[in-house]
């Protein structure tokens, strides 16, 4: 499933031209259908080609506090 980009996101071509970083390891998470669309939905509404790029844009923010579990 092929999703639309944001603004901030940068362009595929860009990315061609930088290095590319070997991932060397996956994180499996089990969820339910239902969840499996929230999350292709959410990154949808937030402009993101896949799950994995938005779940790693959380890692990059340095100032994520909204995103803390209580």
């Amino acid at each position: 499933m092929i999703l639309a980009r944001n603004a901030n996101q940068t362009d595929p071509a860009d990315n061609a031209k930088k290095k590319r970083m070997n991932k060397e390891y996956v994180i499996r998470a089990r969820v339910t259908a239902e969840e499996r669309e929230l999350f292709e939905k959410k990154a949808r509404e937030r402009g993101f080609s896949t799950v994995s790029e938005m779940i790693r844009s959380l890692i990059a923010d340095p100032d994520d506090s909204e995103n803390t579990a209580e």
